[in-house]
């Protein structure tokens, strides 16, 4: 029984599509785990390239276009939507978002801590649905390219061949992303008190 038990757990670990729905929920809990797992997926070649790419772009798009759609719920709000779209602050931003929607989602995608509420907000200050695609879009292409790319390279390299050592990059790439959190969101604070 323990010897059909773990044949079916490596049957279906190394299945393609599980593998794929997979990097997609992950994607929605947290995407640039998602983007460092289906890119050592690939380099172990579990799977494709091409397969690993559009995992991560459909995980990544698709979660957020859900925190838009929940922003957009949120206008339905009466008392939040007074709340934020009151405040001066909140309406200079969601301007400047309408005016240059693209290059600002570039910058929200490049900086982690900031994906959520930039993407819901979009969705409360009611930015064109198709312009948010647009722009998540080219910004989201842009993001898997580099980091796709990177780990890619690094788990494809001669001195990773030990599949152990391969997949510790994910913690260590996952850890560098946290401390990086961290830095940008005591930088920001700074610069809002000076």
């Amino acid at each position: 029984m323990e010897a059909l038990l773990h044949y079916s757990s490596l049957h279906y670990s190394s299945n393609p599509a599980v593998l794929v729905l997979l990097v997609i929920v992950i994607a929605w809990i947290w995407e640039d785990a998602s983007l460092i797992a289906g890119a050592l997926l690939a380099a172990d070649g579990q799977l494709t390239i091409p397969l690993a790419l559009v995992a991560i772009f459909v995980g990544i798009c698709s979660g957020d276009l859900g925190l838009y759609c929940l922003g957009r719920l949120a206008h339905r709000w009466r008392k939040l939507r007074a709340w934020i779209l009151t405040n001066a602050a909140s309406r200079a931003v969601g301007r400047r978002f309408r005016r240059s929607t693209i290059s600002n989602i570039v910058i929200i995608r490049f900086i982690p801590g900031l994906r959520t509420v930039g993407f819901t907000m979009c969705g409360l200050w009611r930015i064109a649905v198709l312009r948010f695609i647009i722009a998540m879009s080219v910004a989201g292409i842009f993001w898997i390219a580099l980091v796709f790319t990177l780990v890619y390279s690094l788990g494809t390299s001669e001195w990773l061949q030990d599949s152990r050592w391969k997949w510790s990059l994910m913690g260590i790439a996952l850890g560098l992303l946290v401390v990086n959190n961290f830095c940008l969101h005591r930088h920001a604070k700074k610069v809002r008190a000076g």
